[in-house]
């Protein structure tokens, strides 16, 4: 008889872990679609529900959905989703120690790279190795001037 038990809560572990991970890659992709189409209003929702959401990196990249939609150039999604977060939660890292303000300035997005860098004192949070592949980044796509001046 008590095998039976040890059965059937085996298998409804693995039924809910099966559930919970399609529930999570589900919410995951919602949040890729989002921050890549720059969807704020779908976003909004599930970044009020789960606060810690902007903090999930992607499957194989590591990317976040600020990564995602600063790399887009989702000017307006960019600004809504760094309302709602920390400064650390703007310094969280790729796989290939990429920030979002650096696959901004690699896209040529000006504007979010100064947002990024204007807001939350950012720049000052910032370690040294990150500042200056930054400025590398900016320099050599002829942004450094714009993401500094109002041009």
């Amino acid at each position: 008889m008590i095998y039976i038990y040890i059965y059937i809560y085996i298998y409804i572990y693995r039924v809910i872990k099966i559930t919970v991970t399609k529930i999570k890659f589900e919410r995951i992709a919602e949040m890729l679609w989002c921050a890549f189409s720059g969807d704020w209003s779908k976003m909004e929702d599930i970044v009020k529900n789960d606060p810690s959401s902007v903090r999930i990196q992607f499957i194989g990249s590591g990317n976040t959905a600020l990564h995602i939609a600063a790399g887009a150039g989702n000017t307006s999604f960019v600004e809504e989703l760094t309302k709602l977060t920390k400064p650390e939660d703007q310094l969280i890292p790729n796989f290939q120690g990429m920030l979002p303000v650096h696959l901004a300035a690699l896209s040529g997005h000006g504007r979010i790279v100064k947002d990024l860098c204007s807001q939350q004192r950012l720049l000052d949070k910032m370690a040294y190795k990150d500042i200056q592949k930054l400025f590398f980044i900016t320099i050599s796509n002829n942004m450094f001037g714009k993401c500094i001046y109002n041009n």
